[in-house]
């Protein structure tokens, strides 16, 4: 696709920016992670409360879903895709995070956001292995089994097999929660992605961690409200601590996943509840 290295450096590193864009729609914008009930119980009523909000988040970022997202990678990036081992030792970091993901909203959300990137992923191959959807596996003479998830291609859709995929650890993920063994988040795909087509792991992990950050900026935009000048002012203070909560994710194993952030989970849970909610989560 390129012949110059730093050519092909590039276009790797676009297309991890791609899925971390604001506008990849896999549906974060819908997600506040609970965010919106410290803006209902008053925690989060100024520009200071948001700034302090976001140094709080990314203390535990770490333990959450950077975590998540550089153990994927780092499984990704020592394992061949086909390794029997390594979609063991997946479908265990699966089972891991889904355990720790405790409120239904967030662990839902994360799911969904899973599935439609792996089907944009899937989509942006040169040769994608399923139907865009309905229409299109209609054209190919199958039809979508009740039941199945949006990214499951029909028994009888074609699969090419011209050109080499780009993404085999997220094809390896894909296999894995259609057949049930995983149940598939957003924050072990993004590491599979990252681990296949981002230019370094790292980078790919703060630029994940500014992609999070960046979309409570919208949230808090709409929901406490702030100005888009004092979100965007919010945001840039937190580069260093974004950094920082990158490369802590690097020293962590799995067993130190979840060790606190509990009360970002109880403000999930009782975003279930609230009386009125501008979003999913």
């Amino acid at each position: 696709m390129a012949d110059d290295p730093s050519d092909a450096t590039e276009l790797r590193r676009l297309a991890f920016l791609q899925v971390c864009d604001s506008v990849f729609p896999v549906g974060a914008f819908a997600l506040s992670n609970g965010m919106e009930t410290f803006v209902q119980r008053d925690f989060v009523r100024t520009d200071g409360d948001f700034e302090e909000y976001l140094h709080e988040y990314l203390e535990v970022a770490a333990y959450r879903e950077v975590g998540h997202m550089v153990l994927a990678g780092r499984l990704a990036a020592a394992s061949r895709a086909d390794d029997a081992d390594f979609r063991r030792r997946l479908a265990d970091l699966d089972d891991l995070v889904a355990a720790l993901q405790s409120p239904r909203e967030i662990r839902e959300g994360q799911h969904r956001m899973c599935t439609r990137l792996i089907t944009l992923a899937d989509q942006m191959e040169a040769t994608p292995l399923r139907p865009a959807d309905s229409r299109a596996a209609a054209a190919h003479g199958g039809t979508r089994r009740r039941g199945k998830r949006p990214h499951e291609a029909p028994p009888s859709a074609p699969v090419p097999s011209a050109s080499p995929r780009g993404i085999p650890h997220l094809d390896a993920y894909a296999e894995l929660i259609d057949t049930g063994r995983c149940l598939g988040l957003h924050a072990i795909a993004m590491g599979l992605f990252a681990a296949d087509r981002a230019p370094d792991l790292r980078e790919a992990a703060v630029t994940y961690c500014y992609s999070l950050l960046s979309a409570l900026v919208v949230c808090a935009v709409k929901a406490v409200p702030i100005s888009q000048v004092a979100g965007q002012a919010a945001l840039r203070d937190s580069f260093p601590d974004v950094v920082a909560a990158a490369d802590l994710a690097f020293t962590l194993e799995p067993d130190d996943l979840g060790v606190s952030g509990a009360y970002l989970d109880i403000a999930a849970m009782q975003h279930e509840t609230l009386y009125s909610r501008l979003y999913m989560s």
